[in-house]
This record gives C-alpha cells, sequence and structure tokens, in this order.
C-alpha cells in the first residue's frame, strides 16, 4: 500500500553495539534514537545524549523479539504481552513526528529485526518506500513491529 507522502525523512537502522559507537562520536546534524531493549537481557552500556554526538532524544522502548506469541529469537516463551504494544508504536510514532527534522536512528540487539521493523515502516509512510529494509538481504524486519507502527501512524 502506498501512502500519500508527507516528507522523506532519514531513518537508519543500527546494532546497539553500533548505537553506542555513534553516541561516541561528534557529528554535525542532529539525530534521535529509538532505543530497543529486550526484558530478558542485561546491557553493559546503553546510547546517550551528548553535545558532541549532537543526539537530542532518545526514546527507549523494552519488547521481546519476536513476530508473534510463542518463542523469541533467543528460544524463551513469550506472550502477546511481551511483543510490541500498541502503546510502544503510539509513543515511537509521537517521536518521529517530534523529530522529524533529524536524523532518526533505530537500534536493536542485532539491528536486524525489530529495529527494522520500526525503520521500515517510518519509510514507508514518510517516502512510500520500505522497500530497502524488506528487498536488501541485510534485515529480517519484524512484521509484527512493522503492523504496529503503520495502524500507529494511520490512526495519529
Amino acid at each position: 500500500m502506498r501512502l500519500k507522502l508527507k516528507r522523506k525523512l532519514p531513518v537508519q537502522v543500527l546494532s546497539r553495539r553500533e548505537a553506542i559507537r555513534y553516541c561516541e562520536q561528534r557529528h554535525r546534524g542532529e539525530s534521535v534514537i529509538i532505543s530497543i531493549s529486550d526484558p530478558n537481557m542485561v546491557y553493559d552500556a546503553e546510547p546517550f545524549c551528548s553535545p558532541e554526538n549532537r543526539v537530542t532524544a532518545i526514546l527507549p522502548l523494552c519488547f521481546s523479539d519476536a513476530e508473534e506469541p510463542g518463542t523469541d529469537v533467543y528460544g524463551l516463551e513469550v506472550e502477546e504481552r511481551d511483543l510490541m504494544r500498541d502503546e510502544d508504536a503510539r509513543k515511537a510514532v509521537r517521536f518521529v513526528r517530534a523529530n522529524r527534522n533529524k536524523l532518526i536512528l533505530v537500534h536493536c540487539d542485532a539491528g536486524i529485526s525489530r529495529s527494522a521493523g520500526v525503520a521500515a515502516a517510518i519509510a514507508e509512510y514518510y517516502d512510500g518506500d520500505a522497500r530497502r529494509f524488506f528487498e536488501s538481504g541485510q534485515y529480517t524486519p519484524n512484521r509484527w513491529c512493522y503492523s504496529k507502527m503503520m495502524t500507529a501512524f494511520l490512526e495519529d
């Protein structure tokens, strides 16, 4: 489904490690991060904002890496309540809309599934084209996240 183009929006997908490295560097342009964590993981480091990295805001979200209730990518049993919720998607949509003049970075643990699903929805809504996330072979966008985000964009 092609949507009416709003304004091209730069969106990139990163792994957690890449997001932290990004935050440790100086950047000329401003950016924001949607930071997706897993409720069953303990992390040594988190992305951060600073005047040097020009990351101006971070939206933390926490949900399991699965496309449906059952088993997540780590082999753990998850229920629907463990997956991205409608409220997570609404928060992400509000965050993107409030920061659409900046580079939007979306990261999860590996930068393959959850973050790609969220980024694909952002690209589809703003650019009308999410093919780079679905067809590149680099990502496996989480369809649950993509669907939740698209619904939130269209309802907001």
